[in-house]
Order: structure tokens, then C-alpha cells, then sequence
């Protein structure tokens, strides 16, 4: 038997996901506080510095932790404000020589204000680009503070104090950012480790359902050639010899296709198998999931149909899992009639409002409504804050 291969779609990153929502609500509260002591020394170092460069670079910080607080805590999407506060810190202690009002007036061991911007601001690189371009940054930033505090607009700080102070930064920065980088290389394992168990998974589910579906067939074959050896034995007259002779032919040239066929081409299931075969692949995936079969009526599924309405429930269930743990009622009902097929996946979970669920989401979007709408599955979605969230798959043959 050839091996089946079942389209998904792109895996929803769930672990990297959390990880990423988690790291930002921490970095922007922490940078929320850490900017207090920039414009506290911002202030006190008024007479020394030009106030409009520091107008200007206060108001970039304040538009890039504000900016960071919303994406953070309700928008998503925090990649703009993480390069935000690299490149305005940047862009600070490069144009530092033109803030400093005259050389001659700094004292001795003067420190500009932007020093208490240069760790979060290392840090942010790690959320802002690439492994290999966070890691540049990461030098770069200590390396520029550091010819900024030789130079005479930083004071002409001795060499060992400027270097301490760039050390300081740049360990700083770099054990933590070193820490989260590796804190998403692992959930985006996780995430690929999840998304291989599911193609497993749902590969084994339609294999149980053609092996199945042989079942089937092959019984109905057993019976006729029972049937019609029956009726061999009991034949009595040349009319019923000739009705044997007939249906034996008829079982053999059944058992002829049916050898012949090859069940990976089959492009429908019967509805009765495909619930079975649904029901063990979620058991197997969680013992949490209590799934129910009312099948009245065994219908004729397309293949491409039932990939849809398995990946749905699936998805379905995987968001029950994740974010409602606490639920006591999670259920799947599978339903057939006459005329439809229908899948319900319940818990009494949280629920939540969809207009909350970011664009980047694209699991619900996209692997559920949009492929079912493609393949002429009705999707609904009922679920509001503390009600719970009960998702509805219906197809209707055409």
C-alpha cells in the first residue's frame, strides 16, 4: 500500500505564539519603568545638552513604549516597536556630538542620559531581527556607547571606566537576549515536533478510514460469494443452476475489481467509517475530549471534504486544549441525516470575542473558515466571553 499523503495547512506557531505574547508584556512593563531614569537624567542634564535633541529623542521613546504597551497587551505585532527602540537609541548616540551644548562645560565623569537607554535597547534587537542580525546589534550597541564616552561630548571618560560601562551593557544585554533566543528556538521545536505529530496523525486517521472502508467492501463481497454458493448448493433445476451460475459470476467479477482497486484513489468515504476513524485520532490525541457519534444515515463524503472537516476539527479541538484547560465539558458530536453531516466541537471554557483574535492568527481565519468556505462546508463560530465556545461543521451534498 502506497503512503498517504493528507494537505495541511501552515502550522499555527502555538508554543513561539506564547512565548513571543509572554516575552512582550515583560519587555514593554520593564522598559515602561527603565525609561524613567532616562528622563530623569534627561532633565538634570537640561543645561548641559540642547532641549530640543532631547525633546526629540524623549518623544520617540515615549511614541515607541506607548506603541509597545498596546501591541503588547492588545494588538500583537511588536516587531515595529522592538526595532523602534534600537534604531532611536542608535540614532541618539550617533548624533550625540550635535545634542551637547559645549565640551568645555561637561564635569568630570559625566554620563549622557543615554547611557540608561543602551541595555533595553540592546536587548529589544533579540525581538527585532534575525539570529544573526540580533547578534550584531547586540556589539554594536555597547561599541558605539563606547567611542561616545572616549570622545570629548562624552567627557573623554577614561578608557577603563568607558570600556567597564560598555561591558556592563553588553553583558547585560546579551545574557538575557541570549536566554530568549533561546527560549524561541525551543518553542519553534516545540511547534514543529507539533505540527509533524499532527500530519502523523491525521495521515493515520485516513488510513484507518480507507482500511476501513476495505472492510466494508470486502464483507459485502464475502456475503455474495456466500450467497451465491448457497444458491449453487441448493440449485435443483437448469433455471436455478443458471441464476447460481450467474451470481457466482457476478461475486467473481466483484472480487476481480475490488482486488484490482487501488484503494489510495478513492475519492469518497462513507460518513460512518470516516466518524469512527475520527473518533480514535482524537481519543489517541487526548483523553480530555469525550466524542459522540449520532449517525443515522451513511453518506458518501468527497475525499477533499473530509480533509477540510478533519483539519477544522482538529484545529478546533487543539484551541479547547490551549486555551481553555480549566474546561470540565469538552465534547465532539458527529451527526448524520439524509441530507448533511455535521460536526460540533463544545467546551465551557472562557470563550472569548473573535474580533479580539489578532490578524497574525491565522488558524481560525484561515485553516478553518476560509478552507471550509472553499470546499463548501458551513463553519459557525458561537463563543462571547464566560459562555463557552461551541464550533459547527455542516456539509450538504449537492
Amino acid at each position: 500500500m502506497s503512503s498517504l499523503s493528507v494537505p495541511i495547512p501552515a502550522a499555527v506557531p502555538y508554543a513561539l505564539g506564547r512565548i513571543d505574547k509572554l516575552l512582550a508584556k515583560i519587555f514593554a512593563g520593564a522598559v515602561a519603568v527603565l525609561s524613567i531614569d532616562v528622563f530623569r537624567n534627561g532633565f538634570a542634564q537640561l543645561s548641559f545638552i540642547h532641549a530640543t535633541g532631547f525633546l526629540i529623542y524623549s518623544s520617540a521613546l515615549v511614541l515607541s513604549i506607548i506603541g509597545a504597551l498596546f501591541s503588547a497587551f492588545l494588538f500583537g505585532n511588536m516587531k515595529i516597536w522592538y526595532r523602534s527602540f534600537v534604531f532611536v537609541t542608535l540614532l541618539a548616540m550617533i548624533t550625540w556630538p550635535a545634542q551637547v551644548v559645549d565640551v568645555g562645560e561637561l564635569p568630570e565623569h559625566y554620563k549622557p542620559y543615554i547611557w540608561w537607554a543602551v541595555g533595553f535597547a540592546s536587548m529589544a534587537a533579540a525581538g527585532a531581527f534575525k539570529r544573526t542580525a540580533a547578534i550584531v546589534f547586540l556589539f554594536v550597541m555597547p561599541a558605539v556607547w563606547l567611542v561616545v564616552r572616549l570622545s570629548p561630548f562624552g567627557a573623554s571618560e577614561s578608557f577603563f571606566i568607558a570600556l567597564e560601562d560598555s561591558l556592563y551593557s553588553f553583558l547585560f544585554s546579551s545574557s538575557i537576549a541570549v536566554l530568549v533566543m533561546f527560549l524561541r528556538h525551543r518553542a519553534s521545536e516545540v511547534d514543529s515536533e507539533f505540527a509533524a505529530l499532527s500530519q502523523t496523525r491525521l495521515e493515520r486517521a485516513f488510513l484507518d478510514v480507507i482500511q476501513l472502508e476495505r472492510i466494508k467492501v470486502n464483507s459485502i463481497v464475502h456475503d455474495s460469494v456466500i450467497s451465491s454458493l448457497d444458491a449453487a448448493a441448493g440449485a435443483s433445476s437448469a433455471e436455478q443452476r443458471e441464476a447460481a451460475a450467474n451470481q457466482a459470476s457476478e461475486a467473481i467479477d466483484r472480487l476481480e475489481r475490488e482486488f484490482n482497486r487501488d484503494p489510495m484513489a478513492r475519492r469518497q468515504v462513507s460518513s460512518q467509517a470516516y466518524f469512527e476513524s475520527l473518533k480514535s485520532a482524537i481519543e489517541r490525541r487526548s483523553q480530555f475530549v469525550a466524542v459522540k457519534i449520532k449517525s443515522q444515515v451513511d453518506l458518501e463524503i468527497p475525499f477533499e471534504v473530509a480533509v477540510g472537516i478533519a483539519e477544522a476539527t482538529f484545529q478546533a479541538v487543539a484551541n479547547s486544549l490551549e486555551h481553555a484547560p480549566t474546561a470540565r465539558v469538552r465534547k465532539v458530536v458527529m451527526t448524520s441525516s439524509r441530507s448533511s453531516i455535521k460536526l460540533v466541537v463544545v467546551d465551557d471554557g472562557p470563550g472569548f470575542r473573535m474580533s479580539s483574535v489578532a490578524l497574525n492568527r491565522l488558524g481560525i481565519r484561515v485553516a478553518i473558515f476560509e478552507r471550509l468556505r472553499s470546499l463548501g462546508v458551513k463553519a459557525n463560530l458561537n463563543t462571547a466571553p464566560g459562555e463557552g465556545t461551541a464550533w459547527m461543521f455542516d456539509w450538504e451534498p449537492s
